[in-house]
């Protein structure tokens, strides 16, 4: 069965001056990883993850642009990322969203997805962390969120002769030493 998309997305701008200001709307699909996004029985999304740019509009001439609700796209929990971009293009904010169902939505009463933990999860890397080969202290490139040893996931603030590590900020202190060989210290952060 084929569908149409059914929501109409609607931003009218201003500036803070409370005067009217032309702007644009930088709308992308995201959330669907390695999988090509469709809307089933119907198409392919060819240009997802693309950002898609939509304007100018103002107070007085608002923006308008058709989408697929997320709802319909497969693979399920994609989104869409909108940045509020000047006139001049340049991006002030963006925030994520998730459209279901049908009809109009206006942008400024829309709902935002806030992530957890009051970070935004595309900013969580696993990456390997500095410092020396024998030794006890690494750094990571941001605020630790978890650690591994040589691959394996290590367990925070066991005593020794666990392998275990303590953290203050981004820096990480084995409580045993790393040996000639190992491949190091790695860290689950925020970058």
């Amino acid at each position: 069965m084929s569908l149409t998309a059914q929501i109409t997305l609607s931003a009218k701008m201003s500036s803070v001056l409370g005067v009217g200001e032309d702007g644009y709307l930088r709308i992308t699909l995201c959330g669907f990883g390695q999988i090509m996004p469709s809307v089933p029985g119907t198409a392919m999304l060819a240009d997802a993850g693309v950002p898609q740019t939509v304007g100018p509009g103002g107070s007085s001439s608002p923006l308008t642009q058709l989408i697929w609700g997320n709802d319909v796209i497969s693979p399920a929990n994609t989104f869409y990322e909108i940045a509020v971009l000047d006139s001049a293009r340049n991006v002030i904010q963006c925030g994520n969203y998730q459209f279901t169902g049908s009809g109009t939505i206006d942008l400024s009463t829309a709902t935002q997805i806030v992530t957890p933990y009051g970070f935004i999860t595309t900013g969580l890397r696993y990456v390997h962390c500095t410092g020396a080969i024998p030794g006890s202290v690494y750094t990571a490139p941001g605020p630790v969120v978890a650690v591994s040893y040589n691959g394996i996931l290590m367990i925070p603030d066991l005593p020794p002769p666990n392998l275990s590590y303590s953290v203050s900020g981004n820096v990480i202190t084995l409580n045993f030493s790393t040996q000639a060989g190992d491949r190091g210290i790695d860290a689950f952060c925020v970058v």
